[in-house]
């Protein structure tokens, strides 16, 4: 998991957005025909991401959560 939270973060650096496909994702979230897509919300929230797309068996999509994306803007 701390893996692919230094991806996400690296990548949001210089990126809008941070694509993780399935592969990267049944890494952290093995998919046992459970409903993943809550679980990865939660970590998103939890490390100040948002999710912004997710698709079984595709990709998941993260960005900067919109309350980060506006301190940012008035620390700058």
């Amino acid at each position: 998991m701390r893996r692919l939270l230094r991806q996400i973060k690296s990548e949001l650096k210089t990126a809008k957005h941070c694509a993780i496909y399935q592969e990267e994702l049944s890494r952290v979230w093995p998919d046992h025909g459970n409903h993943r897509e809550p679980k990865i919300a939660r970590f998103a929230e939890e490390h100040g991401f948002r999710l912004r797309f997710y698709r079984d068996g595709l990709c998941a999509i993260f960005d900067k959560a919109l309350e980060r994306k506006r301190r940012e803007k008035t620390l700058s």
